[in-house]
């Protein structure tokens, strides 16, 4: 933005057709490397950055191909900055979700497809669950979700059976196979540190 709005104040003389060549050049190198990195992208934030600016280079270089078809016929260089600053909304639009799913990582908070409520209802069927309390769900990198909660079982002798239950419905269910869940009867006191 800040080279754009200079251009502004001071435009440069461009070469046109030397531009539009090494725009082509540069759209032609970044459609391979998206095309490359598309199966990929949602295995993993890494991944999909990479992909997301590779696009972003891709509309960088179609933006520079129209400025430079601007200048060449018509002369007019401000078509150049003006690229430029279309260039950085895109990239600022596309970065946004990519943003806020890695703050949401790195703040342990619920995925965005995974409903708590539901959860927690589903749990709530399986056969020797009263109710559940304290579940969190986050994530622990791209694709891995975790899950911890308390399970209120009718008996603690037979709460095994109950865990590989809710297991099983958390991973076919919901994709949650790394879960931690702490069995407990109804009369059972939280303990607390030794004041």
């Amino acid at each position: 933005v800040y080279e754009a709005v200079q251009r502004f104040i001071h435009p440069p003389v461009i070469q046109a057709p030397m531009m539009l060549v090494a725009a082509l050049i540069g759209l032609v190198a970044n459609l391979g490397c998206a095309w490359v990195l598309k199966p990929s992208q949602a295995q993993s934030l890494n991944l999909r950055s990479a992909y997301l600016h590779v696009l972003a280079d891709a509309v960088g270089s179609v933006s520079v191909i129209g400025a430079a078809g601007v200048i060449w016929v018509t002369g007019w260089y401000l078509a150049d900055p003006i690229a430029s600053l279309l260039v950085c909304a895109v990239i600022l639009w596309g970065s946004w979700n990519l943003i806020r799913q890695s703050v949401n990582v790195l703040l342990e908070g619920t995925p965005a497809h995974i409903n708590v409520v539901q959860v927690m209802r589903a749990m709530q069927e399986v056969a020797g669950v009263r109710r559940v309390h304290d579940v969190h769900i986050w994530t622990i990198t791209s694709g891995m979700e975790a899950m911890s909660g308390h399970v209120v079982v009718d008996d603690l002798a037979s709460s095994q059976a109950v865990l590989d239950r809710l297991s099983a419905v958390l991973s076919e269910r919901f994709g949650l196979s790394h879960t931690t869940l702490q069995p407990e009867v109804e009369d059972m006191k939280p303990r607390h540190p030794a004041q």
